[in-house]
């Protein structure tokens, strides 16, 4: 089927290009900011222990904010893959008028399933423990503090 692109199919293939980019762009924006501000409020409670507990927690599970912020970059990542695999995929089909975005200005050849980019999402324990190693040394900071003081104290008290 040899498609030939009109203009209205340019000006769609164009206009859901600039689209997607400005998305993209914002939703990027959007995210570095709840990020900036999940992380400052995380180094505001460093100086609890409660808080450093919890994190150390959340570290070793898997789980909280630093596993949210590890999965949203894996998902851009694969968002990003999978939109270059698209894009070859157009790229691979003679017969394709190469308009991204619009049905009709896209290839119209089956793609083999196995080819499709498939979402990866890892755990790594050695970025968790030097990701905890922070909270790890304060929480060991604040427990000598607090020991040292409890025996200063005692040994100030007359019986």
């Amino acid at each position: 089927m040899d498609a030939f692109p009109t203009k209205k199919m340019e000006l769609s293939g164009e206009f859901v290009m600039n689209d997607v980019a400005q998305r993209i762009s914002l939703g990027q924006e959007y995210v570095s900011q709840q990020h900036a501000q999940i992380q400052l409020m995380r180094s505001v409670t460093r100086i609890s222990p409660v808080a450093i507990v919890q994190h150390l927690f959340e570290y070793f599970a898997g789980t909280g904010f630093e596993r949210h912020r590890h999965f949203v970059e894996n998902v851009q990542l694969y968002a990003r893959e999978y939109r270059e695999f698209v894009m070859d995929m157009d790229r691979s089909d003679p017969d394709s008028p190469h308009i991204i975005g619009v049905c009709e200005g896209m290839s119209q050849k089956p793609v083999n399933p196995e080819s499709i980019p498939v979402f990866e999402d890892t755990l790594s324990l050695i970025h968790d423990f030097n990701a905890a190693a922070i909270d790890l040394f304060l929480l060991i900071l604040f427990l000598v503090v607090l020991l040292s003081g409890a025996y200063l104290a005692f040994v100030r008290i007359d019986v």
